[in-house]
């Protein structure tokens, strides 16, 4: 293996609280469960289809900003990075905005592991943005994987002929992963280490 992405929000960072709270203050009929459903596809995709005005806010990015200003990524998410970063060459792919994942990792010391960030500036499509990322590194499918938290994300790897491997303490539950087969699913952050050293 020689690609590395990852997903960010709720893989390196927990913002699902935050994000939550960000669409329920202009549709406060959203219920969580509902919005996480919405990661079931494209996030954004899935808020159009969702037909609400409502579900969407033009200042989402910049309140984002503000709101994550506290957010840390985990020591031994930090650790693991830093290791990675070492052998393979790793890339952030999410569907939040470049500059708020530039500046977080900026803060927690590790923004010089990754080699490339795409967010929802560059292409609202995931599988897009995965794939060109193998184009520039000139990588295969088979030797990336994608480290996610949602369905959405498996699919949208899965589209690319990309591995995923799935963390359970992100935005969906472990049954919910489950019932799309990831390659691998793991629990913890060392199990995550150990899965990539074996994948």
């Amino acid at each position: 293996m020689k690609l590395i992405i990852f997903d960010f929000d709720g893989v390196l960072v927990d913002t699902l609280g935050i994000v939550y709270t960000l669409n329920r203050e202009i549709d406060p009929d959203l219920s969580l469960e509902q919005y996480k459903s919405f990661y079931k596809g494209n996030i954004h995709n899935a808020i159009k289809a969702d037909g609400s005005a409502k579900s969407y806010r033009s200042d989402f990015d910049d309140e984002y900003s503000e709101r994550t200003r506290e957010l840390k990524v985990p020591d031994e998410l930090k650790r693991i990075v830093s290791e990675l970063s070492s052998k393979y060459t790793l890339a952030i792919v999410s569907s939040t905005s470049t500059a708020s994942i530039k500046n977080i990792l900026e803060r927690e010391g590790i923004y010089p592991s990754f080699s490339d960030i795409s967010g929802s500036d560059v292409h609202k499509n995931k599988s897009f943005k995965i794939k060109a990322v193998m184009e520039k590194y000139k990588v295969t499918p088979e030797e990336s994987v994608y480290i996610t938290d949602t369905v959405g994300d498996i699919m949208e790897a899965r589209a690319c002929g990309v591995r995923a491997i799935a963390v359970t303490w992100g935005y969906h539950d472990e049954k919910t992963i489950a019932e799309v087969k990831p390659a691998k699913i793991v629990r913890t952050p060392a199990e995550l280490l150990k899965t990539i050293k074996e994948i």
